[in-house]
């Protein structure tokens, strides 16, 4: 079984944006069966939350950006924000931690994704 994931992400290496000022997602495939992760690309996103304040529109277009993943980890998300993507059945999971350590967890771990975090 494999499924993506996505990473609120600055610099590649560490889960440190906050959902709503995300400038990008990177975007990874996990294969439980194989205990394989493979990077598979980095979507741009126009933030959703500038000056404290978010449209609708703009949340929505952050969420239609990762529907295809079964999980988004991040360092913040607001419960506004999280209730909406969880809305999507996309988990939203705060995890400000290093990119390799998270899928190293997934990976390893023998219950699902969404038992994790």
């Amino acid at each position: 079984m494999s499924y993506k994931v996505a990473f609120a992400s600055s610099d590649g290496k560490v889960v440190n944006q906050h959902f709503g000022r995300a400038k990008q997602f990177l975007i990874v495939e996990i294969d439980k069966d194989n205990k394989k992760s493979k990077y598979v690309e980095t979507r741009i996103n126009d933030p959703s939350c500038q000056d404290f304040q978010h449209t609708e529109d703009a949340l929505k277009k952050s969420i239609d950006l990762i529907a295809d993943c079964k999980a988004i980890f991040v360092a913040r998300i607001g419960q506004g924000a999280l209730a909406q993507v969880e809305a999507k059945s996309i988990k939203g999971i705060e995890a400000p931690y290093f990119i390799e350590d998270i899928l190293n967890k997934i990976l390893n771990s023998r219950v699902d994704i969404l038992n994790i975090y």
